[in-house]
């Protein structure tokens, strides 16, 4: 196989990994990354091994803080574990809905994080709303985390060796 089939190979797997920074079926940043270590092991790539340490150092941080912001912001305004499970169904739930507009991505978390709250405590509607919001913010940070570091591997990727 031509050498700039494969690599464009690698920057569609790369591509696929961006799309899952949004998703959450898809391992989005782990994906980014195994596929720009691959293609250096392979020797289809020319980046660095200390760039290539340092996304690395990026993608383990990504991964810890997808479980760690979307809980802090919510527990920083009141939020509890149930807020975030509806957080998790109402973002499925978003992306089924997803072909009508991208609206529902957004709303359908923040909707189902709010019955979460009210599962949890029915009496304090403005804590609910409040932890709510905490949660889907904390959702949408460790999204723009992702997408910024997928972006620039990729980004890398395709200047330095396909470009």
């Amino acid at each position: 196989m031509d050498e700039l089939a494969i690599k464009i190979i690698f920057g569609l797997v790369m591509v696929i990994g961006i799309l899952g920074s949004i998703l959450p079926v898809l391992p989005g940043l782990p994906l980014v990354f195994g596929a720009l270590l691959l293609a250096k092991i392979l020797g289809y790539s020319s980046i660095s091994w200390w760039l290539i340490s340092f996304f690395g150092f990026l993608t383990v941080l990504g991964l810890v803080l997808d479980y760690l912001i979307p809980v802090a912001t919510s527990k920083k305004l009141g939020g509890s574990r149930y807020g975030l499970i509806g957080l998790t169904i109402g973002f499925v739930v978003g992306l089924i809905f997803a072909p009508v507009g991208l609206f529902s991505i957004i709303v359908m978390p923040f909707l189902g994080a709010l019955v979460g709250e009210l599962i949890y405590d029915r009496k304090s509607h403005r804590r609910a709303l409040k932890a709510a919001s905490g949660s889907v913010i904390g959702y949408f940070l460790s999204i723009v985390y992702g997408l910024t570091v997928s972006f620039l591997m990729f980004g890398f990727y395709l200047f330095k060796d396909i470009l």
